[in-house]
């Protein structure tokens, strides 16, 4: 509930805008249906043809829904349980899982870097490539990793933060420049590089710049990163992940861009376009993300759905 308000009013307000755009490619009325049904629901990760249906980004909180029903039970207790030695033993199996489902994709499709974007634009394997990077099961798998490095954190004892922390700038200089073996003849695609290299370099930075954070002294990316402007931004993520999409269908969606203004928008229209996104999710995150009768809402209705699920994953008792 603390993410699916805002996506229910997002999706019921440009609603209107979806299914004008899904009548325009002659989509039926049942299909239209099943497909709201998908995006109110959240179950659209689960099928790779609708993973992008109505507003694009939002699979992920499809995907993020199934790992979040999982830590309660199968996810938090367990690694709770580990030792540092385990949970580092832990990362590197989970590294290798989603190193072995890349390297299945990119061989089954034959997908790699040189063939990723096609001179005619047309995609080789659109649906194996959405089984990658939508599935739930590999979100799951990611978002363990994360749950696994913050208490690889929690449990530093007081000898460990006595320690002087490394600077996390290398850290995350590392990781962004992994991106650049696609410029290589090196044939990576960016799957295999985000869960070979990226992932496991950027955790490392994470968890660097928390220790650093606690530090006397933190560094200066830190420092950065922990300032005023940043923190503001930051909680404009979440209702900008939310908006940008609808917003920028409205100027560069061909179908409905044409309709309003022409044409699509050009690209010197982009900074325009950033700036609506940001102010409109400054009034969202004031006015709706705050709001404690949002909040309050929310909270009743989650502790309805506990009730009505009372007992299913485990034992009340």
């Amino acid at each position: 509930m603390a993410y699916y308000p805002l996506h229910f009013v997002s999706s019921a307000i440009f609603a209107p805008m979806f299914i004008w755009v899904e009548r325009q490619f002659n989509s039926s009325w049942n299909m239209i249906a099943f497909r709201a049904m998908l995006n109110f629901t959240m179950l659209q990760a689960w099928f790779p043809k609708e993973a992008e249906i109505w507003n694009q980004p939002t699979w992920f909180l499809s995907a993020l829904t199934f790992s979040n029903l999982t830590m309660p039970t199968l996810v938090l207790p367990q690694v709770a349980q580990l030792s540092k030695s385990g949970l580092n033993k832990l990362f590197m199996a989970l590294t290798g899982i989603s190193l072995l489902q890349k390297v299945s994709y990119s061989e089954t499709a034959r997908f790699h870097s040189h063939f990723e974007h096609p001179v005619d634009g047309k995609v080789m394997h659109p649906l194996i490539w959405n089984l990658t990077r939508f599935h739930p099961f590999w979100a799951l798998m990611e978002m363990t990793m994360g749950i696994v490095a913050v208490r690889h954190v929690m449990l530093d004892t007081e000898e460990d933060k006595k320690k002087q922390p490394m600077n996390p700038l290398w850290l995350f200089v590392a990781a962004y420049s992994s991106l650049l073996l696609r410029l290589t003849q090196f044939d990576f695609n960016d799957a295999i590089i985000r869960g070979v290299l990226f992932v496991p370099l950027f955790t490392k930075f994470l968890k660097a710049m928390h220790r650093d954070a606690l530090s006397s002294s933190p560094s200066a990316i830190t420092q950065f990163f922990g300032s005023k402007p940043m923190a503001t931004l930051g909680s404009l993520a979440f209702p900008m992940f939310i908006v940008h999409g609808p917003i920028g269908q409205i100027f560069y969606k061909k179908v409905i861009a044409k309709k309003l203004w022409g044409k699509p928008m050009p690209h010197s229209f982009f900074p325009a376009y950033l700036a609506i996104c940001l102010g409109l999710s400054h009034l969202v995150n004031e006015y709706f993300v705050k709001s404690k009768k949002v909040a309050a809402i929310g909270g009743q209705v989650a502790q309805t759905l506990a009730n009505w699920t009372q007992g299913i994953l485990r034992d009340s008792a």
